[in-house]
């Protein structure tokens, strides 16, 4: 059995293969048990839970498990019972002691960083999300204050201020949340508003790409790619954040005047870890990111730009 922690927004989330062992103590916690579909997940940013791969359809059918299913994490969706059984899902400490046992399987194919990051957010008593907010509550950004991030984003223009023109779309996510696109791209692909498939990362249609998790490295890769600190010519309005050490993601603004994104392989959403839509007072720099507590800087994007 294969299962792969869902924590990445930008990098493709680690996975690993389960003993022998440790696929007969999972069939045991799950079999017959009402688990979730594996698309049936709220994108936040930062721990999502498990998806579990049963390897073939007949040990499914003799463990009475779906062929693939999530578990933990914030969940959207109704939970389904094996075909012909009425089971229930798994009460409270049930699935909390069934979390923290599959994260201990993945012994050294999970960053010792982003298996600590995990580890705490198991151990919280409330909700994720209501964690998660009380952590990084935006503060109160007055109109004056907008004023002068608008002013530092144009400072950032430079010389080329003048040739500048902003193009930003209309939010359209039903482009990209359809089971034949969503798994296959990410954060980066929405931001650059370029479909590749291919789970985009920033310098390698360049040929610079990069493995070091911070502002300066992740932008020069961008930058490579054609997204910069100053605007030249028809650009969208974008903005990098980074997990120091493990991950980054990107926003995208729309003309509706609020920011998109695509946590990982999840749906393309509109709203924070708390659930706020990401525009007026409420901004990139200042949302609730989980996780990804560097605030690198808005970008432009030129129209056209590909990634791969």
């Amino acid at each position: 059995m294969i299962v792969t922690l869902d924590v990445f927004s930008g990098r493709p989330n680690p996975s690993w293969t389960l003993s022998e062992k440790e696929a007969r103590t999972l069939t045991e916690r799950f079999a017959g048990r009402a688990l979730q579909a594996a698309t049936a997940v709220e994108g936040v940013l930062g721990y999502r839970g498990f998806i579990v791969q049963v390897p073939g359809d007949d040990v499914a059918k003799k463990a009475a498990l779906p062929d693939t299913f999530r578990f933990g994490g914030l969940v959207a969706g109704e939970f389904t019972a094996p075909e012909g059984l009425a089971a229930s899902a798994l009460h409270a400490e049930e699935a909390h002691d069934a979390a923290s046992w599959l994260l201990s399987t993945a012994r050294g194919d999970v960053e010792d960083p982003v298996l600590s990051y995990v580890t705490s957010v198991l151990k919280e008593p409330t909700r994720q999300r209501e964690t998660q907010e009380a952590e990084a509550a935006a503060p109160d950004v007055s109109e004056d204050a907008q004023d002068k991030e608008a002013a530092a984003e144009a400072a950032s223009a430079g010389a080329a201020l003048a040739a500048c023109v902003i193009v930003n779309t209309p939010y359209n996510p039903g482009f990209w949340n359809v089971p034949s696109v969503q798994p296959y791209n990410n954060c980066y692909n929405y931001a650059m508003n370029w479909r590749s498939n291919t789970f985009a990362q920033p310098g390698r249609i360049s040929g610079h790409p990069n493995s070091v998790m911070q502002c300066a490295n992740v932008g020069t890769a961008a930058d490579w790619d054609g997204c910069k600190t100053f605007c030249s010519g028809r650009n969208k309005n974008v903005a990098l954040v980074v997990w120091p050490g493990t991950d980054y993601h990107w926003y995208r603004k729309h003309s509706e005047g609020f920011w998109g994104h695509k946590p990982g392989g999840t749906a393309a959403r509109n709203t924070d870890n708390s659930g706020r839509v990401i525009g007026g007072a409420l901004t990139p720099q200042n949302c609730n990111r989980g996780p990804y507590t560097s605030f690198c800087g808005y970008r432009f994007s030129p129209e056209g730009m590909q990634v791969r």
